[in-house]
């Protein structure tokens, strides 16, 4: 199955592969026949995690049959955000389905999580709205950080997948983590393509993404983090207490990307330590710092002279 050998590089290139480009290929194909028998086996069930566990791993070939399936299961667990926020992702990809109802409930249910506004970031681009684009940047800009529920999704949906006896942890697992990078990397164009250019010569819009930088960095996946950088060394002045921040940022994260095949070899060893430290942390960052004192290196950089 996906990212059978190398999980923590295969995940980082899903990252980058829009949900669109999966069926086409044959290693897809090939996923969804073998797939097909593990969604209708969670399909049958009741429990919110197996139904959206269906929906999950029917998303690159069935979006009509994903949708239905964790429609089912935010309504089973209505006080879940992270199944709300997937309900979101699905509905985004079926243009009969309005997210606009699903963005009201999860804002009032994680209401300092700024993703509750990127659909309606994305939906304001599209129809070229200024005024409904401002509020949903402003609304971003004020939020305390940006989650997609990374480590929640994955600890919570790949159990029901094993379960199943069709899929061993670390394939179901790797199947859970290629989809939703898929489905939430895209979406983050949208605010990344709003703090760049000509735009950020008006002091409204600095003023707005300088606090859009800070909920991205504060966001839970690694990726989250570095756009949130990005952003901050494009906003801030060079040498400035928040430029010097964000360069730290990217300093860790250099230090930690040359741990990266031991963190992987130590993933591939033992998933079922990996999936409860996805449990017990809500950023991927405080899980790859576990992972790099498990595996006895220090997960901080050399003091820099």
């Amino acid at each position: 199955m996906l990212c059978m050998r190398n999980f923590v590089r295969c995940a980082f290139a899903l990252m980058l592969i829009p949900a669109a480009g999966f069926a086409a290929t044959p290693e897809f194909e090939e996923s969804r026949v073998r797939t097909e028998p593990v969604v209708a086996m969670l399909a049958a069930r009741t429990d919110a995690d197996s139904l959206a566990a269906a929906g999950l791993l029917s998303s690159f070939y069935d979006r009509a049959q994903s949708l239905r399936l964790v429609s089912q299961a935010s309504r089973v667990a209505p006080d879940r955000a992270e199944l709300l926020w997937l309900h979101i992702q699905m509905c985004r990809e079926v243009a009969s389905c309005d997210t606009e109802p699903l963005e009201r409930r999860i804002r009032i249910l994680d209401p300092k999580n700024g993703s509750g506004w990127f659909a309606a970031l994305e939906r304001a681009t599209r129809n070229a709205d200024a005024a409904a684009k401002s509020a949903a940047l402003d609304a971003i800009a004020r939020s305390e950080r940006v989650d997609t529920y990374w480590t929640t999704l994955i600890a919570r949906l790949t159990p029901p997948i094993v379960s199943t006896n069709k899929e061993s942890l670390l394939n179901a697992m790797s199947e859970v983590v290629g989809v939703l990078a898929a489905i939430a990397i895209p979406a983050y164009s949208f605010t990344s393509n709003s703090c760049k250019g000509d735009g950020l010569a008006r002091e409204d819009v600095m003023t707005v993404c300088r606090g859009i930088a800070d909920s991205l960095s504060n966001g839970d996946t690694i990726v989250t983090e570095m756009l949130g950088r990005g952003i901050k060394q494009r906003v801030w002045p060079e040498g400035s207490p928040k430029w010097l921040e964000a360069s730290e940022t990217k300093r860790t994260r250099d230090y930690r990307n040359q741990f990266a095949t031991g963190v992987s070899d130590w993933m591939l060893a033992d998933p079922a330590k990996y999936l409860a430290l996805c449990g017990q942390h809500r950023r991927e960052q405080d899980v790859e710092k576990a992972i790099l004192i498990e595996i006895g290196k220090d997960p901080d950089p050399p003091a820099s002279e």
